[in-house]
């Protein structure tokens, strides 16, 4: 899941509140209003810049520990080798990844949104996936999925491999324009991968 970026939200609250104050209470003109209310809320956004920095603690590496390990039991569901083993590197990426972030903590952030995003997404194609492979009177589309669902992993062991790579020569991965191109290869959001009630 996309770490949501709360700065924003309170921004836009603040922001708003402000000008309903200075517009509809004192009276100033619309314009003025307008501009000092823009003003405020990207003032708001750097005001508001440390609600959403995480930090590299244990809590954190432990619970992408968890989320792997996730991961892997529903690949080896699949009983299919080829996932198993694409997943199997994704879970030693994880791993290198967190050690090399350990290193340069000040990446933080962007790891932490690779992982939200590529392990989260990889958990559900999964369970889809698993969900499906048993079942009677799958549609044109679920067969499809189920038959694509190892090119999928393949993408996303693709973008651990990119990620991991960056760590090594210490440079920052755009985790938006990569979760982009992801979905634009895949055809697969999130929306696409939701499977009534995970109850996870």
């Amino acid at each position: 899941m996309r770490h949501i970026q709360k700065r924003y939200l309170y921004s836009a609250v603040f922001s708003s509140l402000f000008f309903i104050v200075i517009y509809g209470f004192i009276h100033v003109n619309i314009l003025i209003s307008i501009l000092l209310t823009m003003l405020i809320y990207i003032g708001g956004i750097f005001l508001f810049k440390k609600d959403d920095m995480r930090e590299f603690d244990s809590e954190s590496v432990s619970n992408y520990y968890y989320l792997a390990s996730k991961v892997l039991n529903q690949a080896n569901l699949t009983s299919d080798g080829d996932i198993i083993k694409k997943v199997e590197e994704i879970s030693k990426l994880t791993d290198d990844i967190l050690v090399s972030l350990s290193q340069r903590p000040r990446k933080v952030e962007s790891v932490f949104l690779f992982f939200d995003y590529y392990l989260d997404i990889a958990y559900k194609i999964l369970y889809k996936y698993n969900f499906l492979k048993d079942r009677d009177n799958n549609s044109k589309e679920d067969e499809k999925f189920l038959k694509d669902t190892d090119k999928h992993i393949g993408q996303i062991l693709s973008a651990f491999v990119k990620q991991n790579k960056n760590m090594q020569e210490a440079k920052v991965l755009d985790i938006e324009t990569e979760i982009k191109m992801f979905e634009n290869l895949s055809g697969i959001s999130d929306s696409d991968v939701k499977v009534g009630d995970e109850g996870e």
